[in-house]
């Protein structure tokens, strides 16, 4: 279809995913290049994020992923149905893990840098003893909702320098809420035919760069979903690598985009802000 179509548990929290890697990575002095990721569950969020994971030079043989049965590899006796039912499984099957390792959540985290989980809710599907056996300043993102993987405190026990879940009370919420309103803010903007995976990467790299910018710590890997400027900013970045892609009906300078951003957030922003004010929507 000639229209932007967009599968926001898929696209939007994998590009939230690689915002917050970008930053975390930074305060750890490691680079997306170099480190080893583990992605425990492989439904659609990460599914999504490895390929986005990979589309950001994180290299594939340096990528695990698990799911229920186990360990993603080449020699899994499931391979011949996993073809046929689950193709984007298959092929990640085919391309990560060079290390061929098998077992189960335990074996994947040993000896690796960051570990994001999109999978069960728990406590207690990760182990501190599990984070304790990963690479010096491990990251670890626990986005189970309602109830992370491993709780954020059990994390950082086990040794882990930064860690995000996917909730609002505590610290580095990977939201992709966080992400779709500037992303098609910015395609609609330029009419764009569709929202491809280098369009999420820097929308990704946009929000990443925001967060820097204020000043990047532990507890502080992305904006927050009150930062108006984020939006603006990613937007903008959404629009400029449509029209670089060819993927744009109009074309417009950055200073129009942002603009244009800044009008269509903010407004809204002030409608409902006037609603609330007015006792017309309760919060």
């Amino acid at each position: 279809m000639q229209i932007p179509v967009w599968h926001d548990d898929q696209q939007g929290t994998a590009t939230a995913i690689l915002a917050g890697l970008i930053n975390a990575l930074k305060l750890v002095n490691k680079k997306l290049n170099d480190v080893t990721v583990t992605l425990i569950g492989a439904g659609a969020a990460n599914i999504a994020a490895a390929r986005l994971l990979i589309r950001a030079e994180v290299k594939p043989g340096n990528m695990i992923l698990v799911d229920r049965v186990g360990i993603l590899n080449s020699y899994r006796e499931d391979m011949d149905r996993m073809m046929f039912e689950n193709k984007w499984k298959y092929e990640l099957a085919l391309q990560t893990n060079s290390e061929n390792r098998t077992g189960g959540i335990e074996e994947a985290m040993r000896g690796v840098d960051v570990v994001i989980a999109t999978s069960t809710p728990g406590p207690g599907v990760i182990k501190k003893e599990w984070v304790a056996k990963m690479n010096k300043d491990p990251v670890v993102f626990a986005l189970a909702n309602p109830v992370p993987e491993i709780w954020p405190h059990e994390a950082k026990e086990g040794g882990a320098k930064v860690v995000a879940t996917g909730r609002s009370d505590f610290p580095n919420q990977v939201n992709n809420s966080l992400v779709f309103p500037a992303v098609f803010r910015g395609v609609l903007d330029v009419r764009g035919r569709t929202i491809t995976d280098d369009m999420a990467v820097a929308a990704a790299r946009a929000l990443a760069a925001y967060a820097e910018e204020k000043g990047l710590n532990e507890d502080y890997i992305l904006p927050t979903m009150e930062e108006t400027g984020a939006y603006i900013r990613t937007a903008v970045a959404v629009g400029e690598k449509a029209m670089e892609l060819g993927l744009a009906r109009v074309s417009r300078t950055r200073e129009e985009l942002q603009a244009s951003a800044a009008k269509a957030i903010t407004s809204s922003k002030a409608k409902y802000e006037a609603l609330v004010k007015a006792g017309l929507i309760e919060v």
